[in-house]
């Protein structure tokens, strides 16, 4: 999973900056043949990051100089997102273009779901986008109402599509909608009154998890939720399904681990730092974050700080096996 999967508040505003073209210092080493098992991250400033081996770390040539807020991979190919309806597409992980997106507001979070891709995002002020692609290349606005909230992270299980988001700057109003093709997203959980807030959602086993400042949120069926406290400190920022189970980063170099998505063990990374990001390929997890940081682990438990090329922050990490 890619995860997404930024803090809303933290994403909405970022510095503008010069055109970052990171080929200059890593496009050129021969390997232009197409692979669909590279780790790719994403994050400030256009930064795009691919490894074989969640150990080396390669610049790539994104062409832009937005924020890049998260990346996917489905149908053979990854997809990234990011501010102002920026979107980009590879087949190699390693040569991207521009796809044509009809938007110009800031996107979070990207899927692919059954047969096509999904990104969503929005403001406070006019709420959600919501936008679909077959190829991750040509994306329209499907005709649906659009909800009050801005959407921040997406995650499918193969039969549902499950969304959340706030629709409050002070991050008070949280929703969780599920998609139904042709009438849209369809509320499952008002926060409104319930103090519930989450930041990343998730499919594994159960099927869907959620999880954020204080706690965390289980379902089957992406209907019925359950919520659990997490007695912890640190805000939580993204979560991902591995063979150990759950694993989910946050502030602080925060890592936890859940077999059920409701009991969290916290683990040690030896990182100092916020971690934003987090995927796995079933053998290697990989967390990235602030400042590049990039951590490994093979368990979960031990994580290794990886040496990263750039110094800027890291949002969002996939494998095409996440």
């Amino acid at each position: 999973m890619s995860a997404k999967r930024t803090l809303l508040a933290l994403s909405l505003s970022m510095p503008a900056c010069s055109l970052y073209l990171p080929g200059d210092t890593g496009d050129e080493d021969g390997n232009t043949g197409a692979d669909d098992n590279l780790y790719i991250a994403v994050g400030d400033q256009g930064a795009l990051l691919s490894s074989p081996d969640g150990a080396t770390w390669t610049t790539r040539t994104s062409g832009t100089s937005v924020a890049l807020n998260d990346i996917t991979h489905g149908d053979g190919r990854y997809v990234a997102v990011g501010q102002a309806g920026k979107i980009l597409v590879s087949e190699d992980g390693v040569l991207w273009d521009p796809a044509d997106s009809p938007s110009s507001r800031d996107l979070f979070a990207v899927v692919h779901h059954i047969d096509r891709f999904y990104a969503v995002g929005g403001d406070y002020s006019a709420g959600a986008e919501t936008l679909e692609s077959m190829d991750g290349t040509t994306w329209t606005r499907p005709e649906i109402p659009q909800l009050d909230h801005l959407l921040g992270d997406l995650a499918s299980d193969g039969n549902q599509l499950v969304a959340i988001g706030t629709s409050q700057s002070d991050l008070q109003i949280f929703g969780l909608f599920t998609w139904e093709q042709d009438a849209g997203w369809q509320q499952r959980v008002d926060g409104t009154g319930l103090g519930l807030r989450y930041n990343a959602v998730a499919a594994g086993a159960p099927t869907f998890v959620t999880i954020g400042p204080g706690g965390s949120a289980s379902s089957t069926d992406a209907l019925t939720w359950t919520q659990a406290p997490i007695f912890e400190s640190a805000t939580m920022r993204d979560l991902t399904y591995s063979q150990q189970g759950w694993i989910a980063v946050g502030d602080a170099g925060k890592v936890l681990r859940s077999s059920d998505g409701a009991q969290w063990v916290a683990h040690d990374s030896g990182h100092t730092g916020q971690l934003l990001g987090v995927t796995s390929s079933g053998s290697l997890h990989l967390a990235v974050g602030a400042d590049g940081a990039l951590l490994s682990s093979s368990d979960g438990l031990l994580w290794l700080p990886q040496t990263s090329p750039l110094a800027v922050d890291l949002r969002a990490v996939t494998h095409p096996r996440s």
